[in-house]
C-alpha cells in the first residue's frame, strides 16, 4: 500500500484524472492485492478479444500451440442488492489474484461476464491446460467452484471460433454436474 500512497503523492492533478481518480484519498483507498493486482485490472471483453487475436495471429505464425479457456463460477456469493453485488465483486478479486498468481506472465485473462472469465494460454498443449485448471481451481477461494470450457488451437481458426468452441464445453461442463473442466477431444475431466 506504500507503493500507491507514494505514487498518489507524486502525481498531478491531471494526472489523477487520466487514471480516472478525483482525488489523492480515492487513489490511496484503492483496492490493491499483494502482488499489486486487482479486478479492475482485467480486460474487459472487447480489449481482452484483441489482445488474444494477437496471440493467436502469433501462435498461427509460429506454429507453438495455444489453448483457450472459458470459465465461469458455479454459484455466487449469498446476499442481494447492493451488500450482494460488493460481496461478490470483493470474491472475484480475490479469485483472479489467487488465478493470476498460478497462470504465466505471458497468459492473458480477461473478464467475459459477471463471473465468467477468459484465458489464453501461450504455448501451452491440452494437456499441460488442464493441469493448469487444476491449479487455478486448488487456488480458488474455498466454498467456491468453477465449470471450464478449453480448447486448443488447430492452426487455421480465428478467436472467434475458439470462443464458440469453448463456449459449448463449457456448456457441456456445467450439464455435467458443475466444478469440472470439459477438454475437448479429451475424456471427461471432473
Amino acid at each position: 500500500m506504500r507503493a500507491v500512497n507514494d505514487l498518489a503523492d507524486e502525481l498531478s492533478e491531471a494526472d489523477l484524472a487520466v487514471f480516472g481518480v478525483e482525488d489523492r484519498v480515492e487513489m490511496t483507498g484503492a483496492s490493491v492485492t499483494s502482488i499489486g493486482y486487482s479486478l479492475e485490472a482485467l480486460p474487459d471483453r472487447a480489449t481482452f478479444l484483441g489482445e488474444a487475436a494477437r496471440h493467436v495471429a502469433h501462435a498461427r505464425r509460429s506454429k507453438h500451440p495455444l489453448c483457450f479457456a472459458l470459465v465461469a463460477f458455479d454459484h455466487g456469493t449469498d446476499g442481494e442488492g447492493a451488500k450482494g453485488h460488493i460481496a461478490e465483486e470483493k470474491f472475484l478479486g480475490e479469485a483472479t489474484a489467487r488465478w493470476r498468481d498460478v497462470l504465466r506472465a505471458e497468459d492473458l485473462m480477461g473478464r467475459w461476464g459477471e463471473d465468467e472469465f477468459a484465458i489464453v494460454l501461450v504455448n501451452c498443449t491440452t494437456v499441460s491446460a488442464v493441469q493448469l485448471c487444476w491449479r487455478l481451481r486448488e487456488a480458488t477461494p474455498e466454498g467456491h467452484s468453477f465449470s471450464a470450457g478449453l480448447v486448443s488451437f488447430e492452426g487455421t481458426e480465428t478467436i472467434d471460433d475458439l470462443v464458440d468452441r469453448a463456449d459449448e464445453c463449457l456448456a457441456q461442463a456445467k450439464a455435467k454436474g458443475r466444478d469440472r473442466t470439459v477438454a475437448e477431444g479429451l475424456v471427461d475431466l471432473d
